[in-house]
């Protein structure tokens, strides 16, 4: 009995100490306070002249850990292009007039996590492996089925996102995404970025609208 008490305990750490490194939450990924309910995110193509216009808009629920309940994104047109719920073991995303997609999150060591995601018949639509530091920031993730690009996050000395470098599977540049803060609110999230494409010169903004 005693054997056994000390074995299950050992799993327990065991299973708390991969958790802790490996189970990450939305807002950790994205810098954010934990305290968060919901997220309105609109996103914007800013043209040469400084017109703005619409690409999409995503409506987002958290758990009370910060991890995303159920999310709804919408087109420019105002309509639903992709719902996704939070179920016990796995993510539901639902497409209109595509075979729904159930993505599944295996923990792996030294602060990796590879997302797959299946359609009703099984069949594998797309793969990722994310790499995380300890705090939880995403230091790179890797498309693990179709391209093999890899995306490399850099922060600032604040551990601030500052640039997304983007390589072809033979470690050849692709292009870097600039990432800049305009504005944040009184918890200091930032609710205003940039993202300045440098190869295509393209200059996209997002606004954040939180409830805490």
């Amino acid at each position: 009995m005693r054997f056994f008490t000390v074995k299950l305990l050992s799993v327990f750490i065991i299973l708390i100490i991969i958790q802790s490194c490996a189970s990450v939450t939305y807002v950790k990924k994205h810098n954010l306070n934990k305290d968060i309910k919901s997220m309105d995110v609109c996103t914007y193509f800013i043209n040469r002249i400084g017109d703005s216009l619409l690409l999409k808009q995503k409506h987002i629920e958290f758990t009370k850990n910060g991890r995303v309940k159920l999310s709804t994104t919408l087109n420019t047109d105002k309509d639903t292009v992709q719902i996704t719920e939070k179920k016990l073991f796995f993510e539901k995303q639902m497409v209109p007039g595509l075979p729904h997609y159930y993505c599944k999150t295996r923990w792996k060591t030294n602060c990796r996590e590879r997302i797959s995601c299946y359609s009703q018949k099984k069949d594998k639509q797309n793969e990722k492996i994310m790499f995380y530091a300890n705090d939880g920031r995403i230091l790179k993730h890797i498309d693990n089925f179709i391209t093999f690009n890899s995306y490399e996050y850099t922060y600032n000395k604040e551990d601030k996102l500052r640039c997304i470098t983007l390589k072809n599977e033979s470690g050849k540049y692709i292009d870097s995404i600039m990432v800049k803060c305009l504005k944040t609110d009184k918890n200091k999230n930032c609710v205003t970025l940039e993202h300045h494409y440098t190869v295509s010169d393209s200059l996209i903004r997002i606004y954040r609208k939180i409830e805490y």
